[in-house]
């Protein structure tokens, strides 16, 4: 819980973070950001788990393809949700 002076400071904060840049500070209320690193991020989990899906397959071992296809669905979820918040006007 945060004292009252605290809240202050952060109210203080708030204030000139929206007179400085009302943008950013309206970004940041509705909590996104550039996707760029998601996005790298997200390919990243799809080619390694097709990776590991191929070589899970390969050598017949069960769980090493649930684990790998686990990381290829976590993946490409992120890559749809980073496209669905981007594809938001920004006004």
């Amino acid at each position: 819980m945060l004292s009252d002076e605290d809240r202050r400071r952060l109210q203080d904060i708030e204030a000139a973070i929206r007179m400085e840049d009302p943008r950013f500070a309206e970004r940041l209320g509705h909590g996104r950001f550039p996707a760029r690193g998601g996005r790298v991020l997200a390919v990243l989990l799809i080619v390694v788990g097709l990776v590991g899906l191929l070589a899970g397959l390969a050598l017949l071992n069960g769980p090493t393809v649930l684990f790998a296809a686990l990381v290829t669905v976590l993946g490409a979820t992120l890559w749809a949700r980073l496209g669905r918040t981007r594809r938001r006007p920004s006004g």
